[in-house]
């Protein structure tokens, strides 16, 4: 019996821990057009790689991007990886009930295929209102799962921490 009030205590603190993060991102994003903007491009087609400078702005279907410096490399005729730089990068996204993820950090990688999307560097990505802060965080938009903390050790005193803020669930979103 006491084995099953532990596992059942178990369930309960990750399902409190993820309570906020059950839905994809949206489904059609992925096939949407990619719209882009900036002051300077350098396109290297041999090597599948573009860099935009200067003020870039990204759009495919719902989710956009910003940042100073933005590399884009494709593979087999599609998008691959996006890197963002910029003081802050930033990501916005809906999911398929329409709830905003958002994110900003000086570092940011997306992955197209894997729906990764990894900040570094003050980072922080905002679900609902929920907020996530950290020097590096993971987040996978398309299983909708976080990761957030310092993996390299740290030779100052303090290692920065992960910041959570998580709010209850209203009886109009249930």
């Amino acid at each position: 019996m006491k084995q099953l009030t532990k596992l059942n205590l178990k369930l309960i603190f990750l399902f409190l821990l993820s309570f906020s993060f059950n839905s994809l991102a949206k489904s059609t994003d992925k096939d949407a057009p990619l719209h882009i903007e900036a002051d300077q491009l350098e396109m290297r087609e041999k090597d599948n790689i573009s860099i935009y400078k200067g003020h870039v702005k990204i759009s495919k279907g719902s989710m956009k991007i910003t940042g100073d410096e933005i590399i884009i490399k494709n593979k087999d005729g599609s998008l691959h990886k996006i890197h963002i730089m910029g003081k802050p990068a930033t990501f916005y996204q809906l999911n398929d009930l329409n709830e905003v993820i958002s994110a900003e950090g000086h570092l940011m990688d997306y992955k197209a295929k894997t729906g990764i999307l990894e900040l570094k560097e003050k980072a922080l990505l905002v679900k609902n209102k929920n907020r996530f802060s950290s020097e590096h965080i993971i987040y996978n938009t398309l299983k909708d799962i976080v990761k957030a903390g310092n993996h390299k050790t740290s030779t100052e005193e303090e290692t920065p921490r992960v910041k959570i803020t998580i709010y209850p669930e209203t009886k109009n979103n249930k």
